[in-house]
């Protein structure tokens, strides 16, 4: 997986999540009433977005995933979804500090919505494995607040929250699911919703059936982003584990207390076999170089 910028800090503050809703367009087309979205006026898709292509075409300063158009933001890192078995991108999760928001895209009916069907379908889903959801009214319409089962370090259930968004667009549907602090905390999940408006959907013409969802194609530049990223990674691993083999070698003691690297191999400092020796440290065969294969996502709606 790549990531596109980097953050130590683990929470975003109020002035970087709104931030987020600065970007670089002197111009939203459509024009989009005064007021904040969803708190000083209703959200209206058309006028505040997710945007359709034909709606908003440049791509301006967003990374063109294809069927996504994604906002680009500082300290915002991204990782694509690969579907297992096909090996398709099949979305996009996106960190903001210690909050995740993962975006997909699907084909619609022409003349109506999904999100109200698919909704009491993730609901049952999350109800079943043992969470909970709720269905509440969010600044970008219903939305579902959710407690996701799952498993404790020491193997207990532990409960995360995830707060599910939905948008009904020309022929698409776009799903956001967001996690971290952000899911249960409306304040971090502000500048979030506004990076969300932000996104463009290329659908394309091709006829497909509903709830089909939309493969992405990377970025240009993303494959040889992953491999180096992957290389130093691996190359910082490998040194930890020579500078370590070579401490362990200078450190370990002989029979007779000796600590000199040429004892412990064998051979004495005065020229003859060393028969009392302790025993040379077993060399254990090399770990299998880590993977960045991203894993697929976990989609209870969709299978």
């Amino acid at each position: 997986m790549a990531l596109f910028g980097r953050r130590k800090t683990n929470r975003l503050s109020d002035e970087e999540l709104l931030d987020l809703d600065g970007g670089d367009e002197a111009v939203v087309r459509p024009e989009p009433a005064e007021g904040e979205p969803g708190v000083d006026r209703d959200w209206v898709r058309a006028e505040d977005g997710p945007y359709d292509i034909s709606e908003w075409r440049e791509l301006d300063g967003r990374i063109d995933l294809g069927a996504l158009r994604i906002p680009s933001v500082k300290g915002m890192q991204m990782r694509l979804d690969i579907e297992q078995g096909s090996g398709r991108v099949i979305g996009a999760t996106l960190g903001f500090g210690a909050s995740q928001a993962q975006v997909q895209v699907f084909a619609a009916p022409r003349t109506e919505g999904i999100w109200d069907e698919l909704r009491a379908e993730i609901a049952r889903g999350l109800v079943d494995s043992g969470g909970a959801a709720e269905t509440v009214e969010g600044r970008m319409g219903k939305e579902l607040r959710a407690r996701m089962p799952g498993r404790a370090p020491d193997g207990r259930v532990a409960y995360q929250p995830a707060r599910f968004l939905g948008v009904d667009g020309p022929r698409w549907f776009l799903r956001v699911v967001v996690g971290g602090p952000a899911a249960s905390d409306d304040n971090q999940a502000r500048g979030i919703l506004a990076f969300v408006r932000r996104i463009v959907v290329d659908r394309g013409d091709e006829p497909r059936p509903p709830r089909e969802v939309l493969t992405l194609t990377p970025p240009k530049g993303f494959a040889e982003a992953v491999a180096k990223e992957a290389g130093a990674r691996r190359e910082k691993q490998a040194q930890a584990r020579r500078a370590a083999a070579a401490d362990a070698l200078h450190k370990a003691p002989t029979a007779g207390g000796s600590t000199d690297a040429t004892a412990v191999a064998g051979v004495g400092l005065g020229g003859t076999a060393a028969t009392d020796a302790a025993e040379p440290p077993r060399h254990r065969a090399p770990e299998p170089a880590p993977t960045d294969a991203p894993q697929a996502p976990r989609n209870p709606d969709f299978t």
